[in-house]
């Protein structure tokens, strides 16, 4: 069943289009995050659903009801500001404890829900602080709490964690999505980090310019991208591209040719799609330093290049190679000694190679 639904949505700030013609639809229960780059229109959409911005043509739909003029304060929504939004006046439990009071919650069950948020935020010590006194990290952490505590339709959060320190960060995305799923709540984050929406949500929206450029599980984002822009923007370290002109082989098979090196399409690729329109075109072949394999000279679709740096994250090493005027990322095991300028040799994960029109970005295999 669909908690929320937005049909064909636009915004408008005067000229500025900032949100164009968006429609996608969130399921009840679900973790649905919304990606992309500053300005793309991501909080215009979050602040369009809660009824703090009137929608400039479109319909949104919550519970099978059409919200457009319902006032923000009558829309059963809870929403987390990243500009915290909290009073000045009132302490950390008044400040948590507010919405419970302004729907007659009997003293003792306010007591316990908010108890209850001070454990789970780690913010007892903070009880009787008000916000001036308390760090940014404390305030955003109050600010999520009061969204939390009460009961609503759906929870929309506006970038919650950005205040926070690193490990902070990784303590309450453990919390929230545990809050999410044992309550079965609907919960809409807005985040520009991309590895805490991958790491959250049922389904990752990524939009851009303001219109939608994909939706889908994080595993359909990363591993099948429908475009350039959503291949470049999910995933760290970013998507390998190598950009250059589709060409016919000698062999009658199919290459990009870059500035400097060719590289060979599988002729079991090419049976997935025919790709004798886009024949002479601009494009960009596109693998993820995972899919990249080092291999001895001699193996099948080996492909000779020099190392340029190499990078120990512990567990991990990334090896930059150069090749012919490209570079490529290549994840390795860590513990193994790499000099500067040395030969190697790879090859791609067949499979997982993709190929981009470069004019449009359209995903092409």
């Amino acid at each position: 069943m669909d908690k929320l639904i937005l049909e064909n949505v636009y915004k408008n700030y005067g000229e500025v289009e900032a949100v164009k013609d968006l429609s996608f639809s969130v399921k009840d229960r679900e973790f649905l995050s919304i990606v992309g780059p500053s300005g793309c229109g991501k909080s215009s959409t979050l602040r369009m659903v809660a009824g703090l911005e009137v929608i400039t043509a479109g319909n949104i739909f919550l519970d099978g009801e059409k919200i457009n003029s319902i006032r923000a304060r009558d829309r059963d929504i809870a929403l987390a500001f990243e500009s915290y939004a909290l009073y000045p006046h009132l302490t950390t439990y008044k400040n948590l404890a507010f919405p419970l009071q302004t729907r007659r919650m009997s003293r003792d069950r306010m007591r316990e829900k908010v108890q209850s948020i001070l454990s789970l935020l780690h913010l007892e010590e903070y009880r009787d602080m008000k916000p001036g006194e308390l760090s940014g990290g404390q305030q955003q952490r109050i600010s999520l709490g009061r969204a939390l505590i009460r009961d609503a339709s759906a929870y929309l959060l506006d970038e919650p964690l950005s205040h926070l320190d690193a490990q902070e960060r990784v303590d309450l995305r453990v919390q929230l999505q545990r809050i999410q799923k044992l309550n079965e709540l609907t919960f809409i984050l807005v985040t520009h980090d991309q590895l805490e929406a991958l790491a959250m949500s049922d389904r990752i929206l990524v939009m851009n310019e303001g219109r939608l450029q994909q939706i889908g599980t994080p595993e359909e984002l990363y591993d099948d991208p429908v475009n350039l822009f959503v291949a470049d923007f999910i995933g760290e370290p970013p998507m390998n591209f190598a950009r250059g002109t589709l060409v016919k082989t000698d062999q009658g098979g199919l290459a990009v040719q870059c500035e400097e090196r060719s590289f060979s399409i599988p002729r079991h690729l090419m049976l997935k799609k025919d790709l004798s329109a886009y024949l002479n075109g601009k494009v960009v072949l596109g693998v993820r330093p995972e899919y990249i394999h080092l291999s001895r000279k001699n193996d099948t679709g080996a492909i000779q290049g020099r190392i340029y740096s190499y990078e120990d994250l512990g567990e991990i090493g990334y090896l930059l190679v150069v090749c012919d005027g490209e570079r490529f990322l290549i994840e390795v095991e860590s513990g193994v000694s790499y000099r500067m300028h040395e030969e190697v040799f790879f090859r791609f994960d067949e499979e997982r190679v993709c190929i981009f029109a470069e004019a449009s970005g359209k995903r092409m295999l």
